[in-house]
Parts: C-alpha cells; sequence; structure tokens
C-alpha cells in the first residue's frame, strides 16, 4: 500500500458528462448507489457483525468455544451454505452502476462479478429466513423505541438547569 498510485492515464469505456447524460446518469448512479448501502446496512441488521468480519470466530477459538455456527439454526446454516457473503449483489451494483467507467475499473467489476456468480445461488427457502430475521430486528428495534417514547412522556424531557 505504501507505492500504491492511482491511474491517471487510463482508457475511459463510457463517460457521461455530456448532454443530455451530465445531469440524469449521476443522478440515477447515487440513487442506485445510496439504495445499495441501504441494503447493506439492513442485512449488518440481520447477521451477527462481529461474525461477518471474522471476528467471532477468532474469539471462539482463543477461548476454546468451538465454532460459532454450532450454536447457528438450521435455516442460518443453510444459508450460509448457499451464500459466502451477503453483500456481494449490493456491490456489484456499487461496481457497475457508475456514470464514467475506466478499464481498470473494469477489470475490477468483471473478476468480482465472475467470483460471485460462481458462489452466489440464493433461493426462497433462504429469502424467506432472511425476511424473517429482519422482522425480528425491527421488532425489537421498535419495542425499544416505544419504551423510550413511554420512558420520556413519563418523565418529560430533561432541562439543563444552569
Amino acid at each position: 500500500m505504501r507505492y500504491w498510485q492511482p491511474v491517471q492515464d487510463a482508457p475511459v469505456l463510457w463517460n457521461m458528462s455530456r448532454e443530455p447524460w451530465v445531469t440524469w446518469v449521476p443522478l440515477i448512479c447515487f440513487i442506485l448507489h445510496f439504495i445499495a448501502w441501504l441494503v447493506i446496512f439492513s442485512i449488518l441488521l440481520i447477521f451477527d457483525y462481529a461474525e461477518l468480519m471474522g471476528v467471532k470466530q477468532v474469539y471462539y477459538h482463543c477461548l476454546g468455544m468451538g465454532d460459532p455456527l454450532a450454536v447457528k439454526s438450521t435455516s442460518a446454516i443453510r444459508l450460509f451454505s448457499h451464500l459466502r457473503h451477503p453483500v456481494y449483489l449490493e456491490f456489484l451494483l456499487i461496481l457497475w452502476a457508475v456514470p464514467c467507467l475506466s478499464l481498470d475499473r473494469l477489470l475490477l467489476a468483471l473478476l468480482f462479478t465472475a467470483y460471485i456468480t460462481c458462489a452466489h445461488n440464493l433461493d426462497q427457502q433462504d429469502y424467506l429466513y432472511l425476511r424473517a430475521q429482519l422482522d425480528k430486528k425491527f421488532q425489537i428495534f421498535s419495542r425499544e423505541e416505544a419504551a423510550y417514547g413511554d420512558l420520556l412522556a413519563q418523565n418529560g424531557p430533561s432541562v439543563l438547569k444552569n
């Protein structure tokens, strides 16, 4: 990383910086990127973030607790057997939906696309499991928000007195 240099003179395959594309294409790309990042955030709510990053596996190994997947449900284990990482498709959208595509970015996008195509195969049961997990998380957050609202209604907003 110390000697990394940006590619300055890479050939550009498409560039939407001319009319009529200069306004709409970057705006559409921005909206698609925003949606993709929201999906990535929702996936972090569904899954255990420490487990996605591999921290939980190291922690369990160091403490001699075995494999963290041993305490997962069979639906979760089935999902993990089909999906190596849950944000692959969103990363593809982020890589391909750009107003300017240079040759080096095309190479990166093609390699990631080839890898993800070989590794990603969700089905309806996996989707239903993901939906149920997301619904559980939203129920937990809404209960906590309602409890906080009730507490605030009983005690009133705190005012700092000088």
